[in-house]
């Protein structure tokens, strides 16, 4: 049994903790400004070919969702608004890990999508989770007695246009298991996929309140005592290394989902609009200086 005392976030931690807020918040200027494809680019050929769906709004959203869960974790952390002496204090410790358990799966749907490859491999994979997604929604439905009808005529389509493109990829309705899609993304963002896989086990965990995620996550504070016999009583605070390790982890996933979208959407000087997008999240930041370091920047970038 583990009790979580509070935890002040000082020091180093602080500081990377801000620059990872930063990174959010950038992500989410991002695919909020660059929200649909210019003409000519990958995914506008493939909904051309396949327009009945967007596979560039499918793609977004799992980013989408990745940014909106981190958001949270990012305006919890570094707020925008603050007053001199505040003080982040965490307690518990379960809540950051799911979201970035959600953060990390919504990152790797889309990269999934968004592999290196053939129109017709991608329209493949696009089908099958649209199939997926809506056996999923009549599942839903059916439990609340809902009329499936439209789904149905829908499912049925799509089910034809797997069939088309059954050579392409597997014509199932059924996507790969969750811990496979962040295998492959972090594979696809050139990352280790047995850390990832490891990353996105233990915050699961910590999400559906696993007992070995305690002792995984956590650091003891003070001595144990026995309780009863083989049952041992202490307090326990988040590991902070851990976290901002896996919070590093998650964020250069999302970050590479980001940075596809943007290429399969046809956007051209993406460090440009990397930049921009970074100064817009710090200006919105309270800065220590008043802002003075982030203006320098923007001279330095040539975007004052």
């Amino acid at each position: 049994m583990l009790e979580r005392s509070p935890l002040p976030i000082e020091g180093a931690a602080v500081q990377r903790w801000t620059e990872l807020a930063l990174q959010v918040r950038m992500c989410a200027e991002v695919i909020t400004r660059y929200a649909l494809p210019l003409d000519g680019s990958d995914f506008s050929a493939a909904e051309l070919l396949f327009p009945s769906e967007s596979l560039s709004q499918w793609s977004r959203e799992g980013i989408r969702s990745a940014v909106d869960h981190m958001s949270t974790w990012a305006d919890f952390a570094v707020p925008l608004q603050q007053f001199d002496g505040q003080l982040v204090v965490y307690r518990g410790f379960r809540w950051p890990f799911t979201l970035m358990r959600a953060a990390i799966e919504g990152a790797s749907q889309s990269l999934w999508l968004m592999q290196s490859g053939p129109v017709s491999a991608a329209l493949a994979r696009f089908v099958r989770m649209i199939r997926h997604d809506l056996s999923e929604q009549r599942r839903a439905w059916k439990v609340l007695g809902r009329d499936s009808a439209k789904l149905d005529r829908r499912m049925e389509r799509h089910e034809a246009a797997a069939n088309v493109l059954a050579e392409h990829g597997p014509a199932t309705a059924k996507l790969p298991a969750m811990v496979d899609l962040v295998r492959i993304a972090a594979a696809e963002a050139g990352r280790d996929a047995d850390v990832f896989e490891a990353h996105w086990r233990v915050c699961s965990a910590a999400a559906h309140g696993k007992d070995w995620a305690v002792l995984e996550l956590q650091s003891q504070v003070g001595e144990r005592f026995e309780w009863r016999p083989g049952q041992f009583h202490f307090e326990g605070v988040p590991n902070v290394d851990k976290m901002t390790k896996i919070l590093e982890d998650t964020m250069t996933l999302v970050s590479v989902a980001v940075i596809r979208f943007l290429q399969r959407s046809g956007v051209e000087n993406i460090d440009r609009v990397l930049r921009e997008a970074a100064l817009t999240a710090a200006r919105a930041t309270p800065q220590q200086d008043g802002g003075a370091h982030v203006e320098n920047l923007a001279r330095v970038f040539d975007m004052a």
